[in-house]
């Protein structure tokens, strides 16, 4: 009971105090004439300070927050270099992938024009002047009429390489069996796989505006339009392997997009001269030679 009184007691002599009053005279130093006075309690001064304070602190945390000196805070200005550092190397593997796209697109142009893959079409694909769906096609010129039929003359005295583009057991079309490929479209097989034909891919009928899957994950190296093969797009994929897809009626891949396997690359359509009727006309290349689909992919 008497611990109870003198807490009571105590609290009641502090609050005394926080409620005497102070006066705070302000002189001149050399006449000593009053300037101005002001009566202060405990309490006022400590209620000023804590609104001071409370004032200060939140300046300093609108200029940390809102302006460049938080860099300068301990900790925060290395998540920021760590953040920039990680778009740097982002940007980076961007270009470096349009670089390799861009090199890997020059060196199948030059195998093409070489003659590592020579077929009419496979000239056609280069030689034939760019255009659009608008553009009314240029007809081939004397030297292009020239260079096919030096082409086919020698394929009639190579029959050899004909036959070296087959399939065989033993050869490196087992290591091509090996690889999964995916079916870019799937319909019926209206003309086969035929080099004496010269029909050096499939055709394979489907509906209108059904969407062109790539067979493979790879690199698009050419997207353009020719006047034989329409609208085409071909993909570079690992294991030395390339295919084509001609024909479409849109494209919806560029030079240097990386695709996936399943991944849609264009739409169906009738576009080329060397087309009849909406359909999807596919090749594959292996190590430089074409290949019948029919044999690594179901329709």
């Amino acid at each position: 009971m008497e611990e109870t009184h003198e807490n009571l007691s105590r609290w009641n002599r502090i609050k005394a105090r926080s409620q005497d009053e102070y006066q705070l005279v302000v002189r001149n130093t050399h006449n000593y004439h009053e300037i101005g006075s002001y009566n202060l309690t405990p309490l006022n001064v400590y209620a000023a300070l804590s609104t001071l304070f409370l004032v200060v602190a939140v300046i300093v945390i609108g200029l940390i927050a809102f302006t460049p000196l938080r860099q300068y805070v301990p900790g925060y200005g290395d998540v920021v270099q760590r953040e920039e550092m990680a778009d740097l190397q982002f940007t980076v593997k961007e270009l470096t992938d349009v670089v390799d796209s861009q090199n890997l697109y020059i060196e199948n142009l030059k195998r093409t024009l070489l003659g590592d893959a020579i077929t009419v079409d496979s000239v056609e694909q280069r030689t034939e002047i760019v255009a659009t769906d608008e553009v009314e096609p240029l007809p081939p010129s004397e030297a292009e009429i020239k260079l096919r039929r030096e082409m086919e003359e020698e394929r009639m005295t190579v029959p050899a390489q004909a036959s070296a583009a087959q399939p065989s057991p033993g050869s490196n079309d087992v290591t091509l069996a090996s690889v999964y490929l995916v079916a870019p479209l799937n319909g019926e097989v209206s003309a086969g796989f035929n080099l004496a034909t010269d029909h050096t891919g499939v055709d394979i009928l489907a509906p209108q505006n059904t969407p062109v899957k790539a067979t493979r994950a790879g690199i698009v190296f050419l997207s353009e339009y020719s006047n034989a093969n329409g609208n085409m797009i071909g993909i570079q994929h690992d294991n030395n392997l390339i295919s084509f897809y001609k024909h479409n009626s849109r494209l919806l891949k560029e030079v240097g997009d990386r695709v996936k396997a399943g991944e849609a690359v264009a739409i169906i359509g009738n576009t080329g001269t060397q087309s009849t009727g909406p359909h999807l006309h596919f090749e594959l290349w292996h190590q430089g030679r074409a290949v019948d689909p029919g044999e690594f992919v179901g329709f």
